[in-house]
């Protein structure tokens, strides 16, 4: 058996060395960025299932709030079915009759945001109630001068 041998040889098999261990690195590097990529993602996942249950709770509040606010006023009905909790034991009849009732917006077309705004304005209009701010003012006056906004952020 001949073994290959010298100078030529020795340097080749240095190369094909550093070529593995480059190749190595590389591997190292890209697995490594995969997994900060997988954790930045669960992070922006995780976030935004916070921030949707966030506006589900802020949605429920609103809609509390809209039930009692109504109530104070003898509304009896709600504006649309959906500006005020539904009652567990609603029947399946009461279900039909509010679904055929829901025609300016279909509530399953609107996203919890969208519903959030629009009762948040409403209740803002029709109660001058902000419900970040827990407050019913006097008047628009009251309102516009003494609560920072519409929205949740304008009271971070």
């Amino acid at each position: 058996m001949s073994r290959k041998s010298g100078i030529g040889h020795e340097a080749s098999l240095k190369r094909k060395a550093e070529e593995k261990l480059e190749s190595y690195r590389k591997k190292i590097h890209m697995r490594n960025q995969a997994e900060e990529k997988a954790a930045e993602q669960f992070r922006m996942r995780l976030k935004n299932k916070q921030d949707e249950m966030k506006l589900e709770g802020d949605l429920r509040r609103s809609q509390r709030a809209c039930q009692q606010l109504d109530a104070q006023k003898n509304i009896q009905v709600p504006r649309e079915a959906w500006y005020w909790l539904r009652l567990e034991e609603e029947t399946e009849e009461d279900e039909e009759e509010k679904e055929q009732d829901e025609d300016e917006y279909k509530s399953e077309d609107l996203s919890v945001l969208e519903k959030l705004q629009i009762l948040t304005s409403y209740l803002r209009e029709e109660h001058l109630y902000c419900i970040w701010c827990g407050t019913a003012y006097e008047d628009k006056e009251d309102l516009s001068s003494n609560c920072p906004g519409p929205t949740s952020a304008d009271h971070d």
